[in-house]
C-alpha cells in the first residue's frame, strides 16, 4: 500500500500544496519551520481522522480559514482509492472514492500507519493515559470492533460516574441500576483487556530481538498492568462490588480497564524511572519497528512508515541497525534538516523532497 499523491488546502502553514510522484522511501529535507512535519501529519490524519500533534482538531486550520482539507490517493494492489479529509469550525467529513461516510470509522484506517516522532517519548514518559491511548490507536487499526467496544465502555463510565457524584450529594443511590451498569461494565472491559494483552503479546515477541540488535547483552519487554488481567466477567463482577463502598464514598469509578498502564522493563528495571534518555528514545524506536514487525507478520498488512527527524536522534552504527529492519516492501518518508545526517547509500535509492518558506503560498 503506497500513497501516490497528497494534496493539502489551508492546512497548517499551506494555502495549497500538492506532492505526487511518491517513492517507496522518501526523504523529506528542509530548515526547521517550513512544514515536514506537516507533511507527516497529513498523511497521519488521513489514516486515523486524528492529529499526533494535537488533541485539537481545529489547529490544523490555516489561520482564519474556514475550512481545511487534505486529499490522499493510496494505491492498493494497482488500484487507486482517493481518501478527503475535510474539517470545518463545526466539524469532520470524511470521502472514500467521493462518496460521503457517514461514520469516522468508516474511513478509519483505509491505509495503516506508524510514526516515530521525538515527540513520542512522551508514550514511555507521560501519564497512563497517554499510554492507553496509544495502545487504542494501536488497535484501532488491527480491529475496528475495538472502537465500537471501547466507546461502549467510554459512555457506560461516564454515565456511572456522573450517577455517582448525583447519588453522593443526593445520599440516594439505587443498587439495582449500579448492578445492571456494572456487569456491562465487566463484559466489555474483559474484552478490551483480553484485546490489550494479545497486542501486547504480539509487541512482545518481536521487542526483545528487535532491542538485542542493538544493545546485544541487554533485556527489554513490556508488562501490562490490569486490575481485569487474568479475570472471568464473573471475577469483575465481584471485584466492582467489592470496591462499590470506596467509589460511592469518592463519587468516582476507581475500578476498570480505564485505569490501564503499560511498563516498558527495561534490564529488570522500568524505563521511565531508570533508563537514560537516549535509551528511552532507542526503546520507542523499538517498540515501533515491533508494531510493523505485528502488522506485516500478524496480520497481513504492509503501513506506512513516518519517521520524524529520525536520524538527528541517531549515531551511524544505530542508523545501519535502523535500515536494515525495515522492510523493502513499505512505504517510508524520513523528514530531516540536514541530508549528510542521512548515509548516501540510501539518499540515491530515495525520492528527495526539498520543501521551503516559499511553498507555504504555493
Amino acid at each position: 500500500m503506497y500513497v501516490r499523491k497528497l494534496e493539502l488546502t489551508n492546512f497548517r502553514n499551506y494555502d495549497k500544496y500538492k506532492l505526487d510522484d511518491f517513492g517507496d522511501l522518501n526523504i523529506i529535507i528542509g530548515e526547521n519551520g517550513v512544514g515536514k512535519t506537516s507533511i507527516l501529519e497529513s498523511i497521519y490524519i488521513c489514516s486515523l481522522a486524528r492529529s499526533f500533534k494535537s488533541n485539537d482538531d481545529k489547529v490544523i486550520i490555516k489561520n482564519d480559514a474556514l475550512f481545511t482539507k487534505i486529499k490522499i490517493n493510496i494505491d492498493v494492489q494497482d488500484k487507486i482509492k482517493k481518501l478527503d479529509y475535510i474539517l470545518t469550525r463545526d466539524g469532520k467529513k470524511t470521502k472514500i472514492n467521493g462518496n460521503l461516510k457517514k461514520k469516522i470509522s468508516d474511513f478509519i484506517s483505509q491505509y495503516k500507519v506508524i510514526l516515530f516522532s521525538p515527540d513520542e517519548l512522551k508514550i514511555i514518559k507521560d501519564t497512563p493515559n497517554t499510554r492507553r491511548n496509544y495502545l487504542n490507536i494501536g488497535l484501532s487499526q488491527i480491529n475496528k470492533s475495538f472502537i465500537r467496544v471501547l466507546n461502549n465502555y467510554n459512555v457506560l463510565i461516564k454515565n456511572k460516574n456522573d450517577y455517582l457524584k448525583k447519588a453522593y450529594v443526593n445520599s440516594n443511590m439505587d443498587l439495582n441500576y449500579l448492578d445492571i451498569i456494572d456487569m456491562k461494565i465487566a463484559e466489555y472491559g474483559v474484552e478490551i483487556c483480553n484485546l490489550r494483552r494479545e497486542y501486547i503479546d504480539k509487541l512482545n515477541k518481536y521487542i526483545k530481538k528487535i532491542f538485542r540488535k542493538f544493545r546485544r547483552d541487554d533485556e527489554l519487554f513490556i508488562r501490562y498492568d490490569s486490575q481485569f488481567l487474568d479475570k472471568k466477567v464473573e471475577d469483575v463482577v465481584l471485584l466492582l462490588k467489592k470496591n462499590r463502598n470506596n467509589e460511592m464514598s469518592l463519587g468516582l469509578t476507581k475500578t476498570g480497564i480505564h485505569r490501564d498502564d503499560i511498563l516498558f522493563i527495561h534490564n529488570g528495571n522500568s524505563a521511565r524511572e531508570f533508563s537514560s534518555q537516549g535509551i528511552q528514545k532507542l526503546i520507542l524506536l523499538c517498540l515501533k519497528l515491533a508494531e510493523l514487525e505485528v502488522l506485516i507478520n500478524d496480520y497481513y498488512e504492509e503501513p506506512i512508515l513516518l519517521l520524524d527527524d529520525l536520524f538527528s536522534e541517531l549515531d551511524s552504527i544505530n542508523q545501519n541497525n535502523i535500515l536494515n529492519n525495515l522492510n523493502k516492501n513499505i512505504q517510508v518518508f524520513i523528514t530531516t534538516t540536514d541530508i549528510n545526517n542521512i548515509k548516501p547509500s540510501m539518499v540515491k535509492r530515495a525520492k528527495v523532497i526539498e520543501l521551503s518558506r516559499r511553498d507555504f503560498n504555493e
